[in-house]
């Protein structure tokens, strides 16, 4: 890919070259991941037993079970490469930023190490609210729900249960990112806070439909993810205040 710096009208890269730029920065991104998971993998008996943390929290004699031979197995892959993506996230980052940086000024490519630092760190943080704040709450509601309301006893599968746990997390380490991407959105003068502050509403009514969807069907999964949602669009609002005038500074002193 050009550099788009020096003269952003002298040259303008061809597609192939741009899908081949996207080629090797995937290609690079899934031998992060796959050398990630295949160290995951050699523990995963580890990793499996955090997993079941939140479940023991709240019904500490609950046993999960196997209904099938593949179950075990194939619920082990879907930790590992979980796992194996938390670990390599900042490899993939990178390699998501250096995709975007040719089309970038100079000054803007400063911003490398910040944002994968800050989208390492919120996705992670995203993580843990969910595996420690959400999750026993959520999973104290729905079997005490069959328990009390259908008089039915709790016996989970292990496939069903990681999955249970894989889902929340990822929505909630990709909740987590939004005021990064927002606020780099602002940065490079894509985005501005007086569109965001425009589109609130909708936002709002999105979050929830958004919350609704990704979620499983329980009040407490869903509130507790569209609320952050909310709150963090607040947040990219007002730093959105802060870095947009800077941006249009710069782009207008290249002009």
């Amino acid at each position: 890919m050009t550099d788009k710096i020096k003269n952003p009208e002298e040259y303008e890269a061809p597609l192939t070259e741009h899908l081949a730029e996207l080629r090797d920065r995937l290609i690079k991104s899934l031998i992060a991941l796959f050398i990630g998971a295949v160290a995951v993998f050699m523990k995963v008996e580890i990793f499996f037993n955090v997993f079941q943390t939140p479940l023991h929290k709240v019904f500490p004699d609950l046993k999960l079970v196997a209904l099938t031979p593949t179950e075990s197995f194939f619920t082990a892959l879907k930790i590992s490469l979980l796992m194996g993506f938390v670990v390599s996230s900042p490899i993939i980052f990178y390699q998501v930023w250096k995709f975007i940086e040719p089309a970038l000024y100079e000054n803007e490519k400063k911003l490398l190490i910040p944002f994968v630092f800050f989208t390492t760190l919120f996705f992670l943080a995203g993580a843990a609210f969910a595996f420690w704040g959400v999750l026993p709450l959520a999973i104290r509601f729905l079997l005490n729900f069959g328990y009390t309301q259908l008089d039915v006893e709790a016996m989970l599968s292990v496939s069903s249960y990681i999955s249970f746990v894989i889902r929340l997390i990822i929505a909630f380490g990709i909740t987590f990112e939004l005021p990064v991407i927002l606020s780099l959105l602002a940065r490079l003068g894509l985005v501005s806070p007086e569109g965001l502050k425009r589109i609130r509403p909708y936002f709002i009514v999105g979050a929830f439909v958004f919350a609704a969807i990704i979620t499983p069907p329980d009040v407490i999964s869903q509130v507790f993810l569209a609320l952050p949602l909310v709150i963090f669009y607040e947040i990219s609002i007002y730093m959105a205040k802060i870095l947009y005038p800077r941006s249009e500074k710069a782009k207008g002193e290249k002009q």
